[in-house]
């Protein structure tokens, strides 16, 4: 049995805002999500773990009452406005900034047009996405338009395929390696996460990496189509995060032989791309049901075609 999803977006009624996206207001809107709730809304069901108010650095975790592993994310930044911001993934924390078994953190630096978030998620894992609010079109339809600065990441646990992974928490990025900004927000590219092995062994931290199936589709013509007016239909493919099957565990097995650090590792919870692109030119949000059930579709700054299951994860 999955987990319900929960949509938490700046225009939902008692919503907390952005005034000067400093990391303060940052830090209320998690903390109103993950432990509080806000308005009618419930939160996800995580805990306030770590907390230094006068350093704007938090820490939370994910329940493990719902199958959870227990992971630790932490955010910090400078209380200025439009500030830069950095999230840390782990699987424990003896304090802030004491981190176990940690990924390399990621960054993201907020603009004046950017007044807008969204978070969906569960007890176990969530996007957090910043929204660009000068204009509410689902694309600019450029490759190099403004877009390219909308922010979502994941953090959390992603759905392995091993029933014992003992690394499931992690923080899923459009940049692989380093400690630089990397948002999943930008068409076409490659989503990157960062796992230790299965058996919770240090052989080392291992990028995992999920292809879009769907990236050849160049007739920029269509993308301003909408498929349900069109009568085309949407095949969705979930991301799965894979590594080449001839890379090495720390046994000197290979991937394709190896259940350590296995070549097809995990889902991104959630997450599925579409074979049609387009609605570039229509307002956000778009939610549609697909099979019976609902979706919401990812702002891009070329051609949106990523969906979210806002119904239920990790089945």
């Amino acid at each position: 049995m999955g987990l319900p999803v929960t949509v938490y977006r700046y225009t939902d009624a008692g919503a907390p805002q952005f005034v000067n996206a400093t990391s303060s207001e940052w830090i209320n809107i998690l903390k109103k999500v993950l432990v509080e709730g806000y308005g009618t809304k419930a939160p996800l069901g995580w805990t306030l773990e770590f907390e230094n108010a006068a350093a704007f650095k938090v820490a939370f975790r994910n329940t493990t009452t719902d199958g959870g592993s227990g992971g630790y994310f932490q955010f910090s930044g400078a209380n200025s406005n439009n500030a830069t911001c950095l999230m840390w993934a782990s699987a424990g924390m003896s304090d802030l900034d004491a981190l176990i078994k940690d990924v390399p953190y990621r960054a993201f630096t907020q603009q004046s047009t950017h007044r807008g978030w969204e978070i969906i998620g569960t007890s176990r894992g969530f996007y957090l996405i910043l929204h660009q609010t000068n204009k509410m079109t689902m694309s600019d339809g450029t490759g190099t338009s403004s877009y390219i600065n909308f922010q979502m990441y994941f953090i959390g646990d992603v759905e392995s395929f091993y029933a014992n992974d003992q690394s499931t928490f992690t923080l899923v990025s459009g940049t692989n390696g380093g400690n630089a900004t990397g948002n999943m927000g930008v068409n076409h590219n490659v989503k990157y996460a960062r796992f230790y092995d299965v058996d919770g062994g240090n052989g080392g931290v291992k990028e995992y990496s999920a292809n879009d199936p769907f990236t050849g589709n160049n007739n920029i013509s269509s993308y301003n189509l909408n498929a349900e007016t069109s009568g085309i239909q949407h095949i969705l493919s979930p991301l799965l995060l894979t590594i080449p099957y001839n890379a090495t565990d720390r046994n000197g097995n290979v991937a394709a032989n190896s259940m350590i650090s296995p070549m097809v590792r995990a889902k991104i919870p959630g997450m599925y791309s579409s074979c049609f692109m387009g609605y570039r030119d229509e307002n956000w949000p778009i939610d549609l049901p697909m099979n019976g059930v609902m979706h919401t579709l990812l702002r891009s700054n070329y051609a949106p075609h990523l969906w979210i299951n806002t119904e239920q994860w990790y089945d």
